[in-house]
């Protein structure tokens, strides 16, 4: 997320302020846990490496964990997949508040650079809390996901968690489940368009949010929230060298 004073967020979460109003009760249901992919790929087909490039913002980089950079789902889903088998190299770009338009300048180059087999990206929740138009948005991504699937990688992409319901959340601006929703919106519909893949964990993020698993900035996901992910990920893409 973009820099804010975090004051307020320590005083709420540790009971010195008001607590957020959690209004979960009106959000809309979230689709139920994906099921396991079947679409093949993610390793060179020469080597068998998977060349993993990681794109997005401070959820990517791994902002909450203890080690960000062990503790971020990435890392820990490169882990998960070469228990079963598979050579990971990663390369994890993602940069606390980065919005789309800063993954296109300093990380989509790096495409062409480290040459993935395997990409995943999680971009919008700056977006919606900078009020990026939602268009502008949608151009942003599509100039992402274009680089990403003409790279011949294998492109995984995730919604934003709930962080609307944090202690801190509140404070970017009002309707934020609504906007949320709007981005992630255009965030699947350009990833279908590019024939990306939508890892869709938005049960587990409503769990989370429900469970109060929050980072000590008010923020970001508590540390166990990222090992979640990763073996939510590692559940719906078990094994991207086929072994």
């Amino acid at each position: 997320m973009k820099a804010r004073s975090l004051v307020a967020s320590f005083l709420t979460l540790f009971g010195g302020g008001g607590a957020a109003c959690d209004k979960s009760s009106s959000l809309p249901p979230p689709p139920p846990a994906p099921t396991v992919s079947t679409v093949e790929g993610g390793a060179d087909p020469t080597t068998g490496v998977v060349r993993y490039l990681a794109m997005g913002d401070s959820l990517t980089q791994g902002v909450g964990a203890k080690d960000v950079a062990q503790g971020n789902f990435a890392a820990r889903v490169a882990a998960k997949w070469r228990a079963r088998g598979c050579q990971v190299e990663l390369k994890n770009l993602g940069v606390t508040r980065y919005t789309a338009q800063d993954v296109i300048t300093n990380q989509v180059p790096e495409i062409a650079v480290f040459k993935p087999t395997l990409i995943t990206l999680q971009v919008g929740s700056n977006d919606v809390a900078n009020k990026v138009p939602v268009d502008t948005f949608r151009k942003n991504v599509s100039i992402i996901l274009d680089a990403a699937t003409k790279s011949g990688a294998r492109v995984i992409v995730f919604p934003q968690n709930e962080w609307f319901r944090s202690p801190e959340g509140p404070s970017y601006g009002t309707d934020l489940a609504n906007k949320r929703a709007e981005f992630d919106k255009v965030l699947m519909e350009e990833t279908q368009k590019a024939k990306g893949e939508v890892v869709d964990l938005r049960l587990l993020f409503r769990q989370q949010a429900d469970r109060k698993q929050w980072y000590s900035d008010g923020i970001h996901p508590s540390e166990e929230c990222y090992e979640q992910w990763a073996a939510e990920l590692a559940r719906v893409v078990p094994s991207p060298c086929g072994k």
